[in-house]
């Protein structure tokens, strides 16, 4: 019984001719036959029912000599693979004859954990783990497989980083998600290996629309990090493009490949940052050789950086960290763990310390601080299972560090050079109904096809404006009644070189007439939670990372009509339960909120402070308030105060911009500063102030101007203004400070 239950396991993983030879201290040792090339292999058998990886392990370690056969080294090839026979558990283990110094090991765990990670979206989440900037998150930009590994990851990616210059590939193009295969030693020590899949394969081949899409991408960025897990052809155009546009450091992590690294890419990065094996092989040496001592590290490090200026920061596992450029020298030794602490995973030991050490030169920190710092993040990084999930925060860094007050607001530099930094990584976008406006101007619109088709063809043409925002359903909704695929509306928004920005929930009058979220009908409410769901599942096949909800008709007309407080509770359950959904929940969810309209006079949420209010009591992270300015005077408040609430509460996820005369309390949506102009100056210094890095929305409704000109005036004169209020913002700050309305003015008159 036993023999044939062997045999049969062994004939299905390609052995034949299995004979018993023995039977060791854990099970039987037999001998088969390879079918592939007729090697005769030794293979061990644990038959009892309830074998342990224990006893895998103490099998190939106790009878390894018993096992060699034909002079070979004895691998293991497989571990325990558990089937049943007539209820009998069956462990196994192979043992191949097998050649060079290659060699398979049994692991001891019994399963697999999986979690997100690869260099480059680990060194991302990490750096925006790390930095001291508000709100700030690092940009990931790299390619997603059209699996649902890819979907996974860029949901886990966009939760802490900015995924919009990243690209998920077609549908159909059967390009899947790279993985990594990560195996750790009892201490913790990792290897592993790693299958590029989109990240090596998604790439433009036209080298010129590659570099047109980085510097979109990279557009602001004070520190780019490179990894060598994309060919190195991208990494060669994304570290020209970097310089080009004044990028200040560049770090390039050797991790992902073995070989001597480009020349061209050399001259081009500030730092290339190995471990101990990558710089050997970088260097043309044997681990053991640059192992051997810090001389060693030196020489091969100078081998690496050849003729170029690169400096090379190499880390060394428990002997610290060095940094050598040219003929300098820096050691700085590696931190001891906290008090209790154990070194459990160093998977992301090396990206935590990447990581930390770019956000520490972007920071101006001298390089051995910025080492130390790196030296602790990575330290910190060993004590966590698992690599994303192992990233510290800045806050622990810090405490690890014992630092006071490290994010301490500095004061808002003056200078030309960042404020010219700053106007560049500005972003826009424009109300994408307004291009219906004067079509008579829109002469090659194309027939029969989707209304938005055309809408975003135009948008396309506006200068300044980046990314694009669709209505839901309205827009993904075709002549023929039928919904557009949203993957197809992304491919036509790519190719009008735009990117997807958010989707803005539009409830229509029917069945929500009497509100969406507050309806007094509860199956009503759930059918608006369900739609704003669709949403953001919509958003995620998109490529979009934020939701928008206004809630048009959750409001009432006349007094003694509604339930206030019963509204008010309805509207909390409902955004908390779509906030925290399976759907949204990886994505940014905010409330529009309008204190009038045609189809609610008064709506339950009438202020910035009632919408705060909201935000405070649904309580999930992801749930915050996009801030319209037309809205908000026609609540006759001043937009810049209201922009410093909600900032100040950590819930401004949108600001659309736009102009009024708000009478009859109407909301006109004219042109950016066209009233106002002193309230648009402030707030655009609000804006400034608060570091806000999303997209600013035009929200503006032109009725006899040509809406591409509309949109690029809009967008010309934030950028002035944001320009000019550095000129005077010393003097705006010294009136500020004595309340001095006149001085303020004046200074104001001088933009």
């Amino acid at each position: 019984r036993e023999r044939a239950t062997m045999r049969r396991a062994l004939a299905r993983r390609g052995y034949a001719d299995a004979k018993p030879l023995k039977r060791g201290a854990t099970g039987r040792v037999y001998e088969a036959t390879r079918r592939d090339d007729g090697a005769r292999c030794a293979l061990k058998m644990l038959a009892t029912r309830d074998a342990r990886d224990e006893d895998a392990t103490t099998a190939t370690t106790r009878e390894a000599d018993a096992l060699r056969r034909c002079g070979g080294h004895a691998n293991v090839i497989a571990l325990r693979e558990a089937w049943i026979d007539d209820a009998r558990g069956v462990g196994w283990i192979a043992m191949e004859h097998g050649g060079g110094d290659l060699t398979t090991r049994a692991a001891t765990a019994a399963r697999v954990e999986r979690a997100c990670g690869g260099k480059g979206a680990n060194q991302a989440v990490a750096a925006s783990r790390l930095t001291c900037e508000r709100g700030g998150k690092a940009a990931f930009v790299g390619r997603f497989g059209e699996d649902e590994a890819g979907t996974t990851l860029r949901r886990a990616l966009r939760r802490e980083t900015d995924v919009s210059g990243s690209v998920t590939m077609a549908r159909g193009s059967g390009i899947e998600t790279g993985m990594g295969f990560v195996m750790l030693t009892d201490d913790g020590s990792p290897s592993a290996v790693v299958v590029g899949g989109a990240n090596a394969l998604g790439w433009n081949a036209d080298d010129e629309a590659l570099a047109s899409e980085f510097r979109e991408a990279l557009r602001g960025a004070k520190t780019v990090m490179l990894q060598r897990e994309v060919p190195e052809r991208v990494n060669v155009i994304a570290a020209t493009v970097a310089r080009e546009i004044g990028v200040r450091t560049i770090v390039l992590d050797a991790g992902g490949s073995f070989h001597a690294a480009d020349e061209a890419l050399l001259a081009l990065v500030d730092y290339v940052a190995p471990n101990e094996s990558e710089l050997a092989g970088m260097a043309g040496m044997r681990v053991e050789e640059v192992s051997s001592g810090h001389e060693a590290v030196v020489k091969a490090a100078r081998i690496v950086a050849g003729t170029s200026r690169v400096a090379v920061l190499c880390t060394l596992g428990s002997r610290g960290s060095l940094l050598v450029r040219g003929e300098d020298v820096t050691r700085v030794e590696a931190m001891e763990l906290p008090a209790g602490a154990k070194e459990v995973d160093a998977t992301a030991a090396g990206d935590a310390f990447r990581a930390a050490f770019a956000v520490a030169m972007a920071e101006n920190k001298s390089e051995r601080d910025a080492m130390k710092f790196a030296s602790a993040a990575g330290a910190l990084a060993v004590t966590k299972l698992g690599a994303m999930p192992s990233l510290p925060f800045r806050s622990d860094v810090d405490e690890f560090l014992g630092v006071s007050d490290p994010c301490r607001t500095s004061p808002i530099s003056s200078s030309s050079s960042s404020s010219e930094a700053a106007i560049e990584a500005l972003r826009f976008a424009s109300r994408l109904n307004s291009m219906k406006s004067r079509a008579d101007l829109f002469t090659d619109a194309e027939p029969d096809v989707p209304e938005v088709f055309n809408l975003i063809k135009r948008m396309g043409r506006v200068q300044g404006v980046h990314s694009v925002f669709l209505n839901y359903p309205e827009h993904f909704i075709g002549p023929d009644g039928n919904e557009l695929a949203a993957v197809e509306l992304r491919d036509k928004i790519l190719a009008a070189k735009l990117r997807p920005g958010a989707v803005c929930v539009r409830f229509p009058e029917e069945p929500f007439r009497l509100g969406a979220f507050s309806n007094p009908d509860g199956v009503i409410r759930e059918h608006a939670a369900t739609l704003a769901r669709k949403a953001c599942a919509t958003a995620t096949a998109l490529d979009a990372d934020e939701v928008v909800i206004w809630p048009r008709y959750d409001g009432y007309d006349y007094n003694l009509q509604a339930d206030y407080a019963t509204a008010w509770e309805d509207m909390i359950v409902g955004y908390k339960a779509v906030a925290s959904s399976e759907e949204c929940r990886s994505l940014k969810l905010s409330v529009e909120f309008k204190p009038t309209d045609e189809k609610s006079r008064f709506s339950f949420i009438p202020t910035t402070g009632a919408a705060l209010l909201l935000v405070d009591a649904v309580g999930e992270p992801n749930f915050g308030l996009t801030l319209d300015v037309g809205h908000a005077l026609a609540a006759g408040e001043n937009p810049a105060q209201s922009i410093a609430m909600a900032a100040s509460r950590n819930a401004l996820f949108g600001v659309q911009l736009g102009d009024g005369h708000t009478r009859l309390g109407a909301e006109d949506g004219l042109m950016f500063a066209s009233v106002h102009p002193h309230a648009a100056m402030e707030l655009v210094r609000a804006l400034r102030r608060i570091s806000y890095a999303g997209v600013l929305y035009f929200d503006t409704f032109p009725l006899n101007e040509d809406p591409v000109a509309e949109a690029e005036r809009n967008a010309r004169v934030f950028r002035d203004f944001y320009a000019r209020i550095v000129d005077v913002e010393v003097e705006i700050e010294d009136a500020i400070a004595s309340r001095d309305a006149i001085r303020a003015l004046d200074a104001a008159s001088r933009m």
